[in-house]
């Protein structure tokens, strides 16, 4: 990524330079850079490799509930209307139960609390609470029915509850080998979704029911550490297995010991392949000691050694060790990202020096040298900039050379097709005619001026006015006015500044410029 940072770096130190550090310019260089590394920051952090994952947590049940139907009525008030309005609400049965770890509540089916009430030999009524999930007014709170655990290990009903936690392994192959195993190895394998269970495999019988009776008592009694011992048992199969099962498993949860074993035909252990998160002193005496046992029922028989073993010497994993794994943004990513919103903001704002708009500034300002020393240079280039020719015809104006100035005037209405407000063009080579005598001319141009614009503005009004006055022309001048009194009243029109030098300063250039960034003209204009 260092060779990204200089490259942004780069383009925000040279590209200002080649656009004559113009504010805008710079703005959209500053822009495009700062939403290109946001684009690339939030990338990374969704693509951090600290993934969830969930663990099973053995338990047992302490209490269960069956909660009749209940009703509530329900006061809704219509904000525009203040009108208030009431329900009546009916909520369904349902079914809970508590088990130990952490006094967790979990949801369960009426099939199952039954099952809890012949296991308990129990059961109870009492009056339902329902105060902490009412919207209203309880009309029938129902009733609540429960039955609690007699205490008994012979009584006890073992359930597993899920808990989430950080995995970063989940993407590091290079921790740990995690390629997805294809449905077609999952297939011919025989290979089974992690899940709640204690067995797996393809091994039955009488021996396997006694391992899995001892794994789920010690999966739900054994809470101390929080272990989640599984037996994989596989019958006749060769080693390699073991680590088929390892991999679709990723190596399993961060709370669980898994041990695969490899059986005959007879359930005579062959090999054994433990595997997990946690230490790996745990793992290589539990494969020694299961190692050790003739068959599965030797297992069952040597199960006390097993708890004290994974009490004294379980470590269960910590993945905190592996918060540095990221997933990495590609260089080549970031490049074409910072290109592509650099581009896209620099085609926005940032354009090629512009001469007409400064001289443009210059003139609003009133610094009518410093404009003409811009445009004098430009139209040279710029041949057939209409606004550029009329703008320094108007310069040449107020300096007294008329002849330079009718020229410009001339050159910019013979090149102004494509431009709009033209009529102002003719406005001022109708000034320049007046000031060369040439009243004739200047009212042809006058008249265009009133072809063009469909309410012509006080100071195309008065410019006719003078005209026709200068020329005698009493009844175009009684016309003119009948024509325009429904729009203006020359009574009251201030023709004082008729003669005036107004040199047109175009708007269509910063409308363009800035018209679709309404915020950014406020902020430079």
């Amino acid at each position: 990524m260092t060779a990204a940072y200089l490259y942004a770096l780069a383009l925000l130190l040279i590209i200002p330079f080649l656009m004559g550090w113009q504010p805008l310019g710079i703005f959209g260089l500053v822009m495009g850079s700062l939403l290109a590394w946001l684009i690339i920051w939030l990338f990374k952090e969704g693509a951090t490799c600290r993934e969830q994952d969930e663990e099973y947590i053995g338990t047992y049940v302490l209490e269960a509930r069956y909660f009749t139907e209940w009703t509530e009525r329900v006061r809704h008030e219509d904000k525009k209307t203040k009108k208030v309005t009431y329900e009546t609400v009916h909520h369904p049965e349902d079914w809970e139960v508590t088990v130990a770890e952490g006094r967790r509540t979990v949801r369960i089916s009426h099939t199952t609390y039954n099952r809890y009430v012949d296991a308990f030999g129990n059961e109870h009524e009492a009056n339902a609470d329902h105060q902490y999930e009412a919207r209203g007014t309880i009309l029938d709170p129902g009733t609540c029915y429960y039955t609690q655990w007699p205490g008994t290990y012979a009584t006890a009903c073992y359930r597993y509850i899920t808990r989430e936690y950080d995995n970063p392994t989940l993407r590091a192959p290079n921790l740990f080998q995690t390629e997805d195993l294809s449905e077609e190895d999952v297939k011919k394998y025989k290979l089974w979704e992690y899940c709640k269970r204690e067995i797996y495999g393809s091994v039955k019988g009488d021996d396997v029911d006694a391992l899995e009776k001892e794994a789920e008592d010690y999966n739900c009694w054994f809470r101390t550490k929080q272990i989640k011992l599984n037996f994989i048992l596989l019958e006749n199969a060769d080693t390699r297995l073991a680590l088929y099962w390892q991999q679709y498993w990723k190596n399993g949860k961060r709370n669980t010991v898994n041990a695969v074993i490899g059986v005959d035909g007879k359930h005579k252990i062959k090999w054994v392949h433990v595997f997990g998160w946690q230490n790996e002193g745990v793992r290589v005496k539990l494969r020694d000691l299961l190692v050790g046992c003739s068959d599965i029922n030797d297992i069952v028989a040597h199960f006390e050694e097993i708890k004290n073993l994974l009490e004294t010497e379980y470590h269960r994993a910590d993945f905190k060790q592996y918060d540095y794994i990221r997933r990495r943004f590609p260089l080549k990513g970031a490049l074409i990202t910072l290109t592509i919103f650099l581009g896209l903001f620099c085609g926005f704002f940032c354009r090629e020096p512009y001469p007409p708009m400064d001289a443009m500034r210059f003139i609003a300002k009133k610094d009518l040298q410093s404009a003409k020393k811009i445009l004098e240079p430009y139209i040279g280039t710029a041949p057939k900039d209409s606004y550029s020719y009329s703008n320094l015809g108007m310069i040449y104006f107020t300096e007294g050379k008329h002849e330079e100035a009718l020229r410009m005037l001339n050159y910019a209405i013979a090149h102004q097709e494509g431009y709009d407000a033209v009529e102002i063009m003719y406005h001022n080579r109708s000034e320049v005619y007046k000031k060369l005598g040439n009243y004739k001319a200047a009212l042809k141009d006058a008249q265009k001026v009133l072809e063009l614009v469909e309410y012509p503005s006080e100071l195309y009004l008065c410019n006719l006015e003078s005209i026709y006055e200068t020329l005698g022309y009493k009844n175009s001048l009684r016309r003119l006015k009948e024509r325009l009194s429904g729009y203006v009243n020359f009574a009251q029109m201030d023709c004082t500044q008729a003669d005036a030098v107004k040199p047109y300063i175009s708007k269509d250039v910063d409308d363009v410029y800035y018209g679709r960034f309404p915020l950014v003209k406020k902020i430079f204009s």
